[in-house]
């Protein structure tokens, strides 16, 4: 059987203090093929981008992955030093950060950017590596390509800084791509632009996507499978099929909801209420059922396992089967 591009098993990454450690993200466990898009959704708070950073080793000051194992293509990335994942950050895994413009560095052209990847980790002349870096940004479709290398990023538009991310991240043709919020802050016109752009690179590079993001219509025509996350946990995974036909969990029916339609038939969108726990006061049962309307008195004490309720599909919930015989619908 062939291995998965990565594999990542029961992670918790949490940040400690000095007394105490908060579980930013809790049992994650899912796994990768190479070609495949995967959505991971979810609310602000709700662990997706510490899963990113996880996978990266780029975690921030305090935190730590407590338990568990991520490994890419077979090898295992928790516990790598910082000089060993530089070799593979930008190489075999790359990733495109929330809001472009901030990740670009505005006193270096576009240009030297591309360069510096390039250089750090193929073996080439810089004249070798100004015509990759050419090329990469005539494959992400920016038009004088000239001009953009040796503009500031300043100089550019949102959408435009955002290309370039992709060209930069692409540039050593990684096997992985992890897109945190890549449409964040565009038009919709631009987002479409975007999403194209990554189905694009997947189909021409073959690269494994992870694609993170607050919004599950931006992944309803992308992603293969769909994880939904929420105070740290991951709620349901499944199909793309699966989740939109026939969803098992309350948080992934309320975020369907919340998707504006034409034909809708309510007056008012719908609205999940409250926000989402604080990590350091994260509910004892399901981290959900402080907002849930469908939770019981177990689910304010025990916290529900992961279940296969179908082939392929999980749901962490203690009515999941429940839901699944009712053929609970949106």
């Amino acid at each position: 059987m062939k291995e998965p591009l990565l594999q990542v098993q029961d992670v918790r990454m949490v940040f400690r203090n000095k007394k105490q450690e908060f579980a930013a993200v809790d049992g994650l466990t899912f796994q990768l093929e190479q070609g495949e898009i995967l959505g991971i959704v979810g609310e602000s708070g709700s662990g997706k981008t510490m899963a990113s950073l996880s996978i990266m080793g780029l975690l921030p000051e305090q935190g730590v992955i407590a338990s568990g194992s991520i490994r890419y293509r077979g090898r295992e990335l928790v516990g790598l030093s910082d000089k060993e994942m530089c070799k593979i950050r930008g190489k075999e895994i790359s990733m495109i950060f929330q809001e472009p413009i901030m990740s670009l560095d505005q006193v270096f052209t576009v240009g030297s950017q591309l360069m510096e990847g390039i250089l750090a980790h193929e073996k080439v002349s810089k004249e070798e590596a100004k015509k990759r870096s050419l090329d990469m940004l005539r494959t992400v479709g920016i038009p004088s390509p000239e001009r953009v290398f040796a503009s500031y990023p300043f100089e550019l538009s949102g959408g435009m800084c955002q290309r370039v991310m992709i060209a930069i991240a692409l540039s050593c043709h990684p096997r992985l791509l992890i897109a945190d919020e890549p449409t964040t802050a565009l038009d919709v016109t631009v987002q479409a632009q975007i999403m194209d752009l990554l189905r694009q690179s997947r189909d021409q590079f073959d690269v494994g996507i992870i694609l993170i993001t607050h919004d599950l219509d931006v992944v309803k025509d992308m992603a293969d499978r769909i994880i939904v996350m929420y105070g740290g946990n991951m709620m349901e995974m499944a199909s793309r099929e699966q989740l939109f036909s026939h969803p098992c969990h309350s948080y992934t029916q309320g975020l369907l909801r919340s998707i504006p339609r034409l034909d809708a038939s309510e007056e008012r969108l719908f609205n999940i209420e409250g926000t989402v726990p604080d990590i350091r006061n994260m509910p004892a049962g399901c981290h959900f059922c402080t907002r849930c309307w469908n939770a019981q008195e177990r689910c304010h004490t025990e916290h529900p396992a992961l279940v296969e309720v179908e082939p392929g599909h999980f749901v962490a919930c203690h009515r999941a089967e429940e839901f699944r015989k009712e053929g609970t619908a949106v």
